[in-house]
């Protein structure tokens, strides 16, 4: 069915590249997105023969990318800006599908002008006279192709011109986070120039991003997130110190504040923030930075994911006062005292193991509480970031923790929990891409990090 366009470089299938193949391809007939199925083809056949650094086939980058915002439920984000100017759902659900549809085949195609140029000879106009596509999918894959040959090439005229549009932005940034994934098969000098480069350029491209095209948020902070922690982990292995800023918690504490009073159903939220600087007073992470980061990040990154029940957020936001606050009765005082409601402290007892399980027991009792797993992965996706400030053995701890343990349990969530299976996804991609780029660099830099 596949033939040889999902091979690896040494001739094994690649099973993951199937899957995104299937799962784009799905998600297109569902929604009847044409331009999308046609550039799903194009892309396949024109990377054909193409393969990664690390010799999987070039198709799963794009396919990668696509699927990524199929999780990141892009189509929502799309709708919301569409209703806020249409005012009317008919128009703006036909204005979405179509905008969808151009932005996935874009970013099928995205590679094709730059690496493919001996199968386009008319530098994509074959998108438009060949296979019939939109013309906004060249537009847009002409805007993300960097060809320095033109005159007058900067970078930043190059990333100024891709901020101008909201879907050369998202496909820009998501594509960044799929080459980041395996940035640990580059040479030293590649990773060095993309870790400045995403400082020096993407940061400023999602902060522009978000004050443009405020309907696409909370997708960029999912995905800077993810960007953040593998750009610091490398900066941080390869001692790129001018790039890590130790950063204050100001600004994500006032975001989740301002989202629980104009919910007005979060009332365990509010009471839990200020015990956030009560409890964790005094508390630094090993980068220095106050504590009181983790858990805000904890909790903003489940709000960006659409989880903002307020009993999750609440439990986030303290799920590490038994460990750190030497509370008696294992936090009972959050109820007797702080008035939360009980099933917070049930959260946060479950997630510190207070019933000392051995981890085979823990990992299976969190299961059957799928709100402790999302609890879970998104504490592990924050602290994976922290994780090259750990010894060797730290490291290799942590990792056989996930691959034992974290990876099969976001598994368990996605088959059995489909209302958060988007979520588990985007979080499980997260910490599996952070994990491997430390382990193949901190553990096995002698062979990974070669100099050009």
């Amino acid at each position: 069915m596949y033939n040889s366009y999902f091979d690896d470089k040494n001739g094994t299938l690649s099973a993951e590249s199937v899957q995104y193949y299937t799962n784009v391809k799905n998600y297109a007939e569902q929604h009847n997105l044409g331009n999308t199925l046609i550039a799903l083809d194009v892309s396949k056949n024109l990377h054909s023969g193409m393969f990664r650094d690390a010799g999987a086939p070039y198709i799963i980058h794009p396919l990668e990318l696509t699927n990524y915002l199929i999780l990141l439920n892009i189509k929502n984000a799309i709708f919301d800006m569409n209703i806020s100017t249409l005012h009317d759902n008919n128009l703006a659900e036909t204005q979405t599908l179509l905008d969808l549809d151009i932005l996935l085949a874009a970013g099928l195609l995205h590679d094709t002008v730059e690496d493919c140029k001996d199968k386009l000879p008319e530098k994509g106009q074959e998108f438009i006279t060949k296979y019939g596509l939109h013309p906004d999918v060249l537009k847009f894959v002409s805007i993300l192709t960097k060809d320095k040959t033109q005159p007058g090439f900067t970078l930043a005229g190059y990333y100024e011109e891709i901020g101008n549009y909201w879907q050369s932005s998202i496909l820009k940034i998501v594509d960044r986070i799929s080459n980041c994934s395996t940035i640990d098969v580059f040479t030293e000098k590649r990773m060095k120039k993309y870790v400045h480069e995403i400082t020096d350029y993407f940061y400023p491209l999602i902060s522009k991003a978000k004050n443009l095209y405020p309907a696409f948020s909370r997708a960029l902070t999912i995905m800077k997130y993810v960007i953040v922690s593998i750009n610091e982990s490398v900066a941080s292995i390869l001692n790129i110190d001018d790039i890590l800023v130790k950063e204050s918690y100001e600004k994500t504490y006032f975001f989740i504040k301002g989202l629980a009073i104009g919910k007005n159903t979060m009332q365990n939220t509010l009471k839990a923030l200020p015990l956030t600087k009560e409890y964790y007073k005094g508390f630094t992470r090993k980068t220095g930075d106050e504590f009181i980061i983790h858990p805000l990040r904890v909790c903003s990154y489940l709000i960006s994911l659409k989880i903002d029940d307020d009993i999750i957020c609440s439990s986030a936001l303290l799920h590490e006062i038994i460990k750190k606050c030497n509370l008696e009765h294992n936090g009972i005082e959050i109820i007797t005292k702080r008035n939360l409601d009980p099933l917070v402290l049930d959260y946060i007892r479950t997630m510190a193991n207070t019933e000392h399980y051995p981890l085979d027991l823990y990992y299976e009792s969190l299961q059957h509480r799928p709100e402790v797993i999302l609890l879970k992965l998104s504490n592990r996706a924050h602290t994976c970031t922290n994780l090259v400030n750990s010894s060797d053995e730290e490291i290799r701890a942590y990792i056989d923790e996930c691959e034992k343990y974290i990876y099969p349990l976001c598994e368990y969530g996605i088959k059995h929990y489909p209302k958060f299976s988007n979520s588990i996804q985007v979080m499980y991609f997260h910490i599996r891409s952070v994990c491997n780029v430390v382990k193949n660099l901190r553990l096995s830099c002698s062979s990974t990090i070669t100099n050009e």
